[in-house]
Formats: C-alpha cells, sequence, structure tokens
C-alpha cells in the first residue's frame, strides 16, 4: 500500500509539473487565461510573472518529491543538496510572482485572497526552511520541507479538485473561488498530520481497517458518480396512457427550407458540440428532421408556463376566468400575508409576470438581480420573471375550473393532438409551503409531444378542421406585452446584441434573431437547461428541443448536461441560416457589383443573407486574406446604409484596424474616436486609440 501511495504521489507530482508547458507555445488565450481580459493580458509585466510564476513552480514540483526518498538521501547526499538549493531558489522566485498575478485572480476577492496569502505562506515557509539547515537544525528543516512541499502539491491539488467543483457549481468562477483555498489549505493539515501525528495516524489505520474503508468509500464515490452522469430520475415514467398518433415525415426536401447540406451540418453540430438529447423540426406540419430519441419523456422547466398560457384560452373565452379579477378578490394570500398594494395585481398581471407581488415561490426560478422592494411597485407596472406569478396563475386555474392543470393539459391538449407518450401520472408538483402555498406545476413530455403544442400554435389553435384554442386567444398570448427595450435591459443585452426578445403572456418574442428575417413574428417556449418550442410561422416551421438532464442537473446541484441558451441560440441560427451568403456572390460579381447588390436589396426580402452584421462578417474575412483596400469597402458601405446601426461601433473598429494594415494612422485614429462617441466604455478601442496617437507625436 505504502509503494503504490508513492508511486502515485510521483506520478501526479511529474505529470503535473509539466501542465505549464503549453503555455509557453500559445499563440492565443488557452485554458486559465480565457477568463483574463484582454487588457491584463497585454500587461508585459503581468505575463513574464505569469511565466515566472508557472515555470519555476513547475521546476519545484517536478524535483521537490524526490527530497523525500530516504535512498536518495542515504546514497547521494550531493545531490539531494544540490536539489535542494534549485527547489528552494525556485520557490523564491516563483512564490513573489505567484503572489502578485493572485491581486488578479478571476472570480474576485475569495481568490485573490485565496491565492495571495497562499503565495506568501508558500515563500516564508520554504525561506524558513532553508535557513534551519544553514543553522545545521536537521530536524525543524524536515518539518518546514513538509509544509512548504504541501504548498507545492497545491498545484496538482488546484488541478484535482477544479473539476471537480466546475461539476459540482456548473461554472468556472464558482469553482475557482472555492478551489484558491482548497488546493492548499487541505495540504497543510495533513502535512500538520504527518509531523504531529503521525504513530496515532498508523495507530488508527490499523485499528479501524482503513484500508478497507477506503476501498469502500472509493467503491461507493465511483458508483454515485456514474449514478450522478446519468438521469435516474427518468426511469420511473409511467408508459403512455393511450396510443397517440404520430407526425407524417416529409418524403424529400423539394421546395423544402432546409437542404440536406444543411441538415448535415446540424447533425454534425449536434453530435460533437452540444449537449441536445433530442430535437424534432416541422415544416408544414411534417417531420423534416429528428435528432436522438424523441419519444423520451424527461422535466420540461419553465416551458409548463407557456402551456398553461395556451389551457387559459378556453375559460377566458367562455368568462369562467376573468383576465380583471384581482388576487384579493379570489382570495390568493400567503401565510405571512401579502400587502395590499400586492392584492390589487389581476389575473392578467400574473400570467404576464407583472404582477409586483415579490414573494418568494415554493420552488426556484426567481430573478433575484431585478427583484425590487416588495410594495414598491404597483401590479402592471414592473416585469419580473418569476415563478410566484406563475404558480399563482396555476392555482388561480385550478380554482375557477375545477380541475387540475394536468388534467386540463390532458382533456385539452393531449387527448385532442394525439399525444404518444402521455401519463397523467408522470406530471408531479413541487411543494414547499414554508415558502409559498402555491405549488409549482411541473410538466413531463416527451420531444415529439412537445412539437405538437408548438404545431397547435402556430396553426392558430386548429387541429384536424377543430378549433381547439381559439385564434384570438394564441394571437393574444404571442404579441408583445412588455417591449423589448424593458426585456433587454433586465437582462442587460446592449443593443449589438444578435439576439432581442420581447414578452407576451409566458411566451417569449423574437424582435431580433441574428438579423433573420425569417423570425418576424416567431416566438418560443423555453425551459431552464435545453427545453424548447419554437414556433416560425413566417416559414411554417415548429422547433422542439430537448435536454434530459442528469441526476445533478435535475437536482439544480450542477449545469455540466445543461444546454445553455446561447447553445440553443447557435444551434437555431445555424438552422435558419439558409439564404445565400455575400460570399458566393464573389463567384460571379466584382466587389463593386458585389457593392451595388447590397444597396439595391439590403431592404427587401432577399435570396441572400444581407444584413449589417454579415456586411462585417464578409468585410473582415477580406481582410483576414490581406485584402484591406477591398474589405475597408465593405466596412464604408455598412457606415453608409447603417450609420446608427446596432454594429456601428464594431464597424467603426474593424475600421480602424483595416485603415491601421494600410497605413492610413489619421483616418484610423478618426475611426477609433467616432467608435468610442458610440461606445465610450470600450476598453479595446481606448487601448488601440492611445497607441496611434502615441506613435504619431
Amino acid at each position: 500500500m505504502k509503494k503504490v501511495a508513492w508511486i502515485i504521489f510521483g506520478s501526479l507530482c511529474v505529470f503535473f509539473s509539466f501542465y505549464p508547458l503549453p503555455y509557453f507555445f500559445a499563440d492565443e488565450p488557452i485554458l486559465l487565461w480565457l477568463s483574463k481580459s484582454a487588457e491584463l493580458l497585454s500587461s508585459h509585466f503581468y505575463k513574464f510573472s505569469f511565466f515566472a510564476h508557472i515555470g519555476f513552480g513547475g521546476i519545484a514540483l517536478l524535483i521537490g518529491w524526490l527530497q523525500f526518498s530516504k535512498k536518495l538521501r542515504a546514497k547521494y547526499m550531493k545531490l539531494h543538496r544540490k536539489l535542494g538549493k534549485l527547489y528552494v531558489g525556485s520557490i523564491l522566485i516563483s512564490g513573489p510572482f505567484g503572489f502578485y498575478i493572485a491581486l488578479f485572480a478571476s472570480g474576485g476577492l475569495s481568490p485573490q485572497l485565496g491565492f495571495s496569502i497562499g503565495a506568501v505562506l508558500w515563500t516564508c515557509i520554504t525561506f524558513l526552511s532553508f535557513l534551519k539547515i544553514k543553522q545545521g537544525k536537521v530536524e525543524a528543516h524536515r518539518q518546514l520541507m513538509i509544509y512548504s512541499y504541501a504548498g507545492t502539491f497545491g498545484a496538482v491539488t488546484l488541478r484535482l479538485w477544479l473539476p471537480i467543483l466546475i461539476l459540482i457549481y456548473g461554472n468556472f468562477i464558482e469553482a475557482y473561488q472555492v478551489v484558491a483555498w482548497l488546493s492548499w489549505l487541505p495540504n497543510m493539515l495533513v502535512a500538520y498530520l504527518i509531523i504531529h501525528k503521525k504513530e496515532e495516524i498508523i495507530s488508527f489505520y490499523h485499528r479501524y481497517q482503513i484500508k478497507r474503508v477506503m476501498i469502500g468509500l472509493l467503491a461507493f464515490v465511483g458508483l454515485s458518480a456514474m449514478i450522478s452522469c446519468m438521469s435516474p430520475q427518468t426511469w420511473f415514467y409511467k408508459k403512455s396512457a393511450f396510443k397517440g398518433t404520430a407526425f407524417e415525415y416529409s418524403e424529400d426536401l423539394d421546395g423544402s427550407t432546409f437542404s440536406q447540406e444543411k441538415l448535415d451540418e446540424i447533425e454534425d453540430y449536434l453530435t460533437k458540440e452540444a449537449e441536445t438529447t433530442s430535437m424534432l423540426v416541422l415544416e408544414h406540419g411534417k417531420v423534416v428532421y429528428e435528432y436522438g430519441d424523441v419519444s423520451e419523456i424527461s422535466y420540461l422547466a419553465s416551458c409548463r408556463k407557456s402551456i398553461l398560457a395556451m389551457l387559459y384560452g378556453k375559460y377566458v373565452e367562455d368568462g369562467t376566468i376573468n383576465l380583471e379579477e384581482t388576487i384579493r378578490e379570489l382570495g390568493v394570500d400567503e401565510d405571512d400575508g401579502l400587502l395590499d398594494i400586492e392584492k390589487e395585481a389581476k389575473v392578467d398581471h400574473l400570467i404576464t409576470a407583472r404582477s409586483g407581488v415579490f414573494h418568494l415561490p415554493a420552488n426556484g426560478g426567481y430573478d433575484t438581480n431585478n427583484l425590487k422592494k416588495r410594495g414598491s411597485v404597483k401590479p402592471g407596472e414592473y416585469f419580473l420573471y418569476n415563478n410566484w406569478d406563475y404558480n399563482a396563475a396555476g392555482y388561480v386555474f385550478e380554482q375557477k375550473t375545477g380541475n387540475s392543470v394536468y388534467e386540463e393539459l390532458e382533456t385539452q391538449l393531449a387527448i385532442p393532438l394525439g399525444f404518444q407518450d402521455w401519463n397523467i401520472k408522470n406530471q408531479k408538483r413541487t411543494v414547499n409551503e414554508k415558502k409559498s402555498r402555491y405549488s409549482a406545476y411541473h410538466m413531463h413530455l416527451s420531444t415529439r409531444d412537445m412539437a405538437k403544442l408548438g404545431q397547435l400554435m402556430l396553426q392558430e389553435g386548429k387541429w384536424e378542421g377543430k378549433q381547439l384554442i381559439s385564434r384570438d386567444w394564441i394571437r393574444k398570448i404571442s404579441r408583445v406585452v412588455t417591449p423589448v427595450d424593458t426585456v433587454s435591459a433586465r437582462y442587460r443585452r446592449d443593443a449589438s446584441s444578435p439576439l432581442h426578445l420581447s414578452y407576451g403572456y409566458m411566451w417569449w418574442l423574437f424582435e431580433r434573431m441574428y438579423d433573420n428575417p425569417d423570425f418576424e413574428g416567431a416566438y418560443t417556449a423555453t425551459g431552464h437547461g435545453g427545453q424548447y418550442i419554437t414556433v416560425i410561422p413566417k416559414k411554417n416551421i415548429v422547433i422542439a428541443h430537448k435536454t434530459t438532464l442528469d441526476f445533478l442537473g435535475y437536482a439544480g446541484i450542477s449545469e455540466r448536461s445543461s444546454t445553455p441558451s446561447w447553445r440553443y441560440w447557435w444551434i437555431l441560427r445555424k438552422l435558419m441560416l439558409n439564404r445565400k451568403s455575400i460570399a458566393s456572390l464573389a463567384d460571379e460579381k466584382s466587389h463593386e457589383e458585389i457593392i451595388d447588390f447590397i444597396r439595391e436589396e439590403y431592404q427587401q426580402d432577399s435570396d441572400y443573407a444581407i444584413s449589417e452584421r454579415l456586411i462585417n462578417e464578409y468585410g473582415l474575412s477580406l481582410q483576414d486574406t490581406d485584402k484591406c483596400e477591398e474589405a475597408l469597402k465593405f466596412f464604408e458601405l455598412n457606415l453608409e446604409l447603417y450609420p446608427k446601426g446596432y454594429y456601428t461601433h464594431r464597424t467603426l473598429d474593424y475600421y480602424g484596424a483595416c485603415l491601421e494594415k494600410v497605413g492610413r494612422k489619421k483616418d484610423a485614429i478618426a475611426a477609433y474616436q467616432e467608435s468610442l462617441s458610440f461606445n465610450p466604455g470600450n476598453k479595446q478601442t481606448q487601448q488601440a486609440l492611445n497607441r496611434l496617437e502615441e506613435t504619431s507625436l
């Protein structure tokens, strides 16, 4: 056991001592550098400090473990002393530089303190150890060296802990805030036990058969890790309560929005890069693309809200539910009491997330970043995406109809639409009366049944000749209630963001989607982790996208199995980018002719993908191939067509960089100055301007 432990220990030290090498050969930011700002990475002193720290730290890690070998000390004392001096010298260089770069650690104060305190202790302890051996105090030297190498070994434990913590927290920053302390503090505790409690540890080890305990613990951890990567919550779903009806499959792609090449591209992307577990694409009501197991049932997250909006229609139309009725009149309250002003919220406010009731919901899903003080706004004035409104809306629905949300989902939608995987027993609520009286009505559906809901929305409530939901209600819930400016402000999307959404009745509406005109009038249901029902009326397309979360994701512990929203938007962009590119014009037209063509077509529904962003992309492709003079013409065209567009500041940045390349420094300075007038806080542009102005003196 001792030999095995020694081999593992040495192997880890040697392996991770070479970890710094990729940084020395990198031409662009990699690994940890990806979390650093461009401004910091442009600092020569920071880069020098970083390389000094990791380089000499790697040397210390590589040779330090050998110093604990009794055989080495007995046979090769001179080598032991030389390696010791190299070890101490490496740390006395690496430590101070480590302290400096720790001041810029990603994640704020916690990692900055953790790494800087660790660097100071590491350096001081190593130096004290060196002084002790110079004084002939061998035992004190030995003990301090154990502490010193415990600090050095932090380079190993950091890299062992970090992926585990990312797995747990689901993001790098939170994991980094913890690992800044966890990488070295436990090591110091182990060093203390080795120095002062060695005999007790050995006795304890034999008395309580720690070897067997460790084997059992490792087996348990391994089994738990394996199960955590699975989705055991899906193992217990009931089979479909009835057969249902399947979608027809499109026999060919003649006249389709999609080409086989496009669908193959999407398949490749989903397989290699995305977390998607299943996706179904309908065009004119027929399946044109299917990915994964579309019959698998799983949790829909917030897509449930959009489905509830559909269910409301029948009872609003027949007068059972009055959207103008207040929650005071409906008896909605909480154990700790709602405020008088909160009780003035109407049902209409609940289903548009504008109630002004800032009470904790029974489940998560609360936008704490935009939360206001209770009673500070009147109902209807303030949009806040929050589960209290939606859960209360479910309660009101059930009180008024006399049926559960799930019963209504079955009778209004599942049976008439011919759901293939529906079973009411699969639907489960989240109840937490300590937080709120109103439970969350979670829904669990298959991807192909989700697609039927999207198709019903596309067909404005009509299915096989029967109007299941009134056309007026479908149009009402998919129109703007909370405008794009408000939504963008809530989620900090600036004007140049490629995606802009507004909000209706529990459906999100596309106001801008990578400048693709096909998304005019499109809308989507969204759910945490990668659940989407997207309707694109202009092209008669419905997309149902599902990500079945693993156990940790379902429990809300980790985001590792989730599809982040940006990934889905990118999938959607790739899928719907079906117009011809500007670059394809180059096969038959000169650049001057392309520019004239863009001037004629940019305001029309062209067969070519023409937008402010795409013109920039084409200009950048020319710039990348050293065709700067040609690129300048397209940036100038963009500034002509979109003088105050979403991307004007970026266009001016690209234009300025291109002007620099061709030696037109004065024009480049003017371009950067104009860019800053649009976006004053852009540090990179300011740096480029400062650099040019200094060289022009």
